[in-house]
């Protein structure tokens, strides 16, 4: 599956490529952030006024569909009907996939060119998915990974530096 570890860099530098670079590391820390969750570890939460891991979960999917429709200039959203986290987080790893190996076939000029659509019908230029969804989905996979330590099941020790799953 996808995200398990992260391929060899690409032998080119420019933007289509580090956008790639970054879904190949969000699909890495996902992937590891959520293996091995028990059913207790989905409705965690540390404190009222917090996600729970499943929210956590599906807020992440919303983070992909909202990259992937940017990715591909999409006019409509995905939508995914699955109350399951695990269905959720497999579905997220496989639109990422999707999203990685359709910005392998752009270059940056067709990249710039597309748009992000935000829900009250705005659109914003593709920068803007870089320090928004992206980074968002990035520091909820940071908070799944301590939501698991603090209820007693710790993340699987992946190298996150060199992309490779734990030993």
């Amino acid at each position: 599956m996808y995200g398990q570890e992260i391929a060899p860099p690409e032998e080119t530098l420019d933007g289509t490529r580090v956008f790639m670079r970054f879904v190949d590391g969000l699909a890495f820390r996902y992937y590891w952030s959520t293996e091995g969750l028990r059913p207790e570890d989905f409705a965690f939460r540390p404190g009222p006024d917090s996600m729970s891991l499943h929210e956590l979960i599906d807020h992440i999917l919303q983070l992909v569909f909202m990259i992937k429709q940017a990715v591909f200039d999409a006019e409509v959203r995905e939508r995914f009907e699955s109350d399951d986290p695990k269905a959720k987080r497999d579905h997220a790893l496989e639109n990422l996939e999707q999203v990685r190996d359709y910005l392998r076939s752009l270059d940056d000029e067709t990249l710039l060119g597309h748009r992000v659509l935000k829900r009250s019908g705005r659109f914003f230029p593709i920068w803007n998915i870089l320090n928004g969804p992206l980074a968002d989905a990035l520091t909820h996979v940071g908070q799944i990974n301590a939501w698991r330590r603090l209820n007693g099941n710790p993340t699987p020790r992946a190298d996150v530096f060199e992309g490779r799953p734990p030993r």
